[in-house]
Parts: C-alpha cells; structure tokens; sequence
C-alpha cells in the first residue's frame, strides 16, 4: 500500500568560514610592534622601522599590518607618521603565545531542505524523493495529517543540513525560503510484515506509527466497503515493462522518479482492483529495501563541545543563575519553561546588577504560571531595567513580550574571558519548581554555542521579536568566527564532548531512555494544534568521545 507524506521545500542561502593562519611574517610583525610599543612615550612602529627591522619590500609589510588590523589585534594612531600600537586583544594574543589566525568567508551555493508537514522533520533534498501532487494522487492514496502549517524553520536544526567542506564552518544562514507547498513523500507500506520503505533515514522513528495508523486505516475502509474503489477512469495509467538496464546508483547518481524504469509491482500481476495500480507510479519504491529497526535511527550530527559540569537540583541552579548574572561580560539570556511574579521577583537586585554594569539581559519563557499577567511580567522587568540605567535601561533589559510556547530551559552567559557558555535542562529559571529533579548541563565550545545562539534567536522570533532574534544571530556568527580561527590554529578543548543540540520537532526522533551511554538534557512540550503544532524545546544529547568512558 502507498501513504503519502505532505512535504514542502525550502531553500536556504548561506555563507561558510575557514581559518586562515597568519604566516611567519606577520606572527613577527605582531611581536615587533608590541616589542617597538614600550621604546619611547608616544611612540610605536611605524611601517618604515617595520621594513627596515625585517628587511622586506613595503608592499609585504603593507600586507602584514593590513591583515593584523583586520584582526582587530593592531590600530593606527595618528602623528606624522602613522603609528601602530597593539589593541587589548592583540595584547592578549602575545601573552597567550598563540598562533594567530584570520577568517575567510564565502557565499556558498544554496541548499534546498524538506520539511515534513506531519511531524516536522527536516532532510537534504537528495534524501527525499518527492512527487507533485498531481503526481502523487492523494485522492487514491491516503495520506498522513497536515498538522505543521507554520512555513518558518530555525536555524539551528537548518545549520546541521547545509554540506560544507572540511575545515569550513556555517558562518551565517539567510532566512528560508519557502519553494513549494504542494507536494507528497510516497512510502510502501507492508501491514504484514509493518515495514515501510522510502522515509528518509533518521524520520522512522518520528512517522513510522502514524504512516502505519493511516495504512490500517484505509485497509479496514476498504474491507468494510469493497464497493469503494477508485473507479478505472480515475486510476493512473502503468506504462509497460521496460526492458532497460538499470542506471547507476552511486554516489551522484542517486535515483529520481524519473530515472528508474517503469516496473510493474508484484500486486498488479494477480490482477488487483484499480486502487493498487497507483503504485506503478512510484516503482523505485519496490526497488528500495525497507529499514530495520538498527537502520531507522538518524545520521549522528554531532558536534564538539566542552561540559564543565553536571548541575542537580534547585540550590546547584539558582548558585548558577547568581554567578552567571554577576559575572557576565556582555550577554545573559534566561529561557525558562514557565514563569511567575514571585521567582522573577526574587531575581530582581541581581538582574539589576548586571544591568547596571552594562550587560545584556534576556529573559523569555514558555508559558506564563496561573494568575500570572504577561503584562505584569513586562512592567516589572522594564522598572527594573529603569532603575538600573534609566532609559538606557530597557535596551539593556529585554523581556518577552509574547510567551514562546517552548519547554526550553536555558541560561546563556559570556564570561569575563568573553566566552560564551550555556547551561541548558529542566531547570525552571524564573518560574515554580517541576516535579521532576531539576537536572543540567554546563557547556561551552565555540561551535556548539553558535548552535546555542541560534536557538535563542529563534526563541526570541517566536517571541515576535526580530530585532532581538537578529542580534542573537549575530553572536553566532561571532562564534562561528571564533571556531574557524581555533580550527585554523589546532586549539583543542578541555573537557571535550560530542554534543548534538535537539531543536523543536527534532525531539520526535530521539529516543527517550535510550540506552547508549549517552547524557540526555533538556526540557520539551507538545502542541497538539494551532500555529505551534508540534514539540518545542531545546535538548542536548552529550557523549563521550570513543577513547573517553560515557558521562
């Protein structure tokens, strides 16, 4: 039997990043100007004591000292010549004795995704055949509920599909772009044996139980009235048996509806009803081998990360929260699944602090607690950011207007080394304790946090606030950046993990309880209708890597 899966295709622009580490010449340069820095009050090198100290032709030399302002590690003064000193950060590159490195960014060719409109599911194009709806005659084959009807995808699950080359890194995403709506998944479907084959790899797990509800279905309809049968009028046409060689498979040859040949299924042999002849339609379905239950999980997706520590239990959170606000650089972003006056109360001097020092504070939340009034939320939030730094106040201090719908519960902070670092769980921040133990995980590392960031970006778009989602989008680029210059150096992390950040509807295909020796984190919840259908929230799978024992 054939079920189809409502699917629609969004393309996505993007750039990618690589590191570039300087060359001799300059990583000299740089010591130079901060050995020339300290000779005289006033003075510093100038790009004529530059060449004759290394004895280079000036337009070398030029190139050098361009490259090292670029980095933000050397300025230029004023005088009359012009002078370089090094910048705080090219201060702290020399003391560090680490090798500098320069970005390169590049457009990359854009990537077009499939969205499941069932569940949510997100694969390549070329992972997903799909058929017209013309094509797909949904008015003979059933099919799956429509139930995802948003047409926005965040970026965080978008950035673990674009194909990028070893050594680069996804720099920046442009939003998606819806292509098409209209348009079906087919799968084959066995009751007897309850396979199905043609879902891409990683969805089985998410679709597998409502494609076979939907197949059961339709057999019981037709067993209870015989008599509804596509008329013959209605069926789709077969072509015949065609006698050709099947084409290559491999890699760059993937099958398409219209590069396998014609077949007829096994069904249309014994002479069955109309109905079955649609699946002459789809015969690289009949060609394709059904997943087994070893096959069905997703592709890992994993990226390197750093878990400072386990936080359990409501004291651990609360000593994390006060440390997080009182020594933040720059960013601290609360996300919590639920929130209410007396909890957001009690934060209140802290996050004040912080604004007064100039950080940044977020806060966001899922859904608002009984007798709670979001507006009251706002008021409070925005007297606090008032008295803290006045009318710069409510730029600092930034609330959600909108509740986000989400389970996610995470704190997002920079430390004084401006790095940034997540702690994400089931920790209600700024709301009434659950139930279940309060249980995190404390994390950093570049590349993961720039997945971090994204996500908060997209909280804060569900929250109907762009500005906000923009500027967290802009921290991940930062990190991204940062990524490509440790991978161009060689840094290595402390404490590493291999992290896999869960986004939204990706909770469907992780399986709960799983025992992999895996550390599983995070907070969920179900919409069963409206806007926002689906699961939301923010979960991270963390395993050890193969050398290291399991956490």
């Amino acid at each position: 039997m054939i079920v189809l899966v409502p699917v629609s295709m969004f393309s996505i622009n993007f750039s990618v990043a690589r590191g570039r580490p300087y060359s001799r010449l300059e990583r000299r340069v740089l010591e130079e100007i901060a050995a020339q820095a300290g000779v005289a009050p006033g003075q510093g090198a100038t790009l004529t004591s530059l060449c004759d100290t290394f004895r280079v032709h000036e337009r070398l030399m030029v190139e050098a000292v361009v490259t090292l302002v670029g980095a933000g590690w050397v300025a230029v003064t004023s005088g009359r010549e012009a002078t370089f000193v090094l910048t705080d950060e090219g201060q702290q590159a020399c003391l560090s004795g680490k090798d500098p490195a320069s970005v390169v960014v590049a457009p990359a060719a854009p990537c077009t995704v499939v969205l499941d409109r069932t569940a949510g599911q997100l694969a390549r194009r070329g992972e997903v055949l799909t058929v017209s709806k013309q094509e797909a005659r949904p008015d003979l084959n059933p099919s799956t509920p429509l139930r995802i009807v948003r047409n926005a995808l965040d970026e965080s699950q978008i950035q673990k599909l674009l194909p990028r080359n070893s050594g680069e890194w996804v720099r920046s995403i442009g939003r998606p772009r819806l292509v098409t709506v209209d348009r079906f998944l087919p799968v084959r479907v066995d009751l007897v044996d309850r396979f199905i084959a043609g879902l891409p790899r990683g969805w089985h797990q998410a679709l597998s139980a409502e494609i076979l509800a939907v197949a059961q279905a339709r057999k019981e309809e037709l067993e209870s009235a015989p008599e509804v049968q596509p008329t013959p009028q209605a069926a789709v046409k077969v072509a015949p048996p065609v006698q050709a060689r099947m084409p290559a498979t491999g890699a760059g040859h993937r099958p398409t509806p219209l590069s396998i040949p014609g077949r007829k299924p096994p069904a249309a042999a014994l002479g069955t009803a109309a109905a079955p002849q649609t699946s002459g339609s789809f015969p690289w379905l009949y060609d394709a081998e059904p997943f087994d239950n070893s096959d069905s999980s997703p592709a890992d997706q994993s990226t390197e990360a750093a878990l400072f520590s386990d936080v359990s239990g409501e004291e651990a959170h609360q000593l994390m929260l006060a440390e997080a606000l009182a020594n933040a650089a720059s960013h601290v972003l609360i996300a919590s699944p639920t929130v209410n006056m007396e909890s957001l109360s009690k934060l209140g001097d802290a996050i004040q602090a912080a604004v007064a020092r100039g950080v940044r504070v977020d806060v966001l939340y899922g859904d608002a607690e009984e007798e709670t009034n979001p507006q009251d939320i706002v008021d409070l939030l925005h007297r606090i950011g008032y008295h803290a730094a006045e009318r710069l106040g409510r730029d600092l201090l930034k609330p959600a207007k909108e509740r986000t719908g989400s389970g996610a519960s995470i704190l997002i902070f920079d430390g004084r080394d401006g790095a940034l670092e997540a702690v994400i769980g089931n920790y209600a921040w700024v709301g009434s304790p659950g139930s279940a133990q309060a249980h995190s995980a404390h994390m950093g590392g570049t590349e993961f946090m720039a997945q971090v960031a994204r996500a908060a970006a997209g909280l804060w778009t569900w929250s109907g606030d762009p500005d906000s989602a923009d500027r967290w989008r802009h921290v991940a680029d930062r990190c991204q950046d940062e990524t490509a210059v440790s991978g161009a150096r060689g840094d290595r992390l402390n404490d590493q993990v291999l992290a896999e950040l869960i986004v939204d509807d990706e909770h469907a295909r992780v399986a709960q309880g799983s025992d992999d020796g895996a550390l599983r984190v995070g907070g969920a919840c179900r919409h069963e209708s409206g806007f926002a259908a689906g699961f939301r929230g923010i979960s991270a799978v963390l395993r050890r890597p193969d050398t290291l024992a399991a956490p």
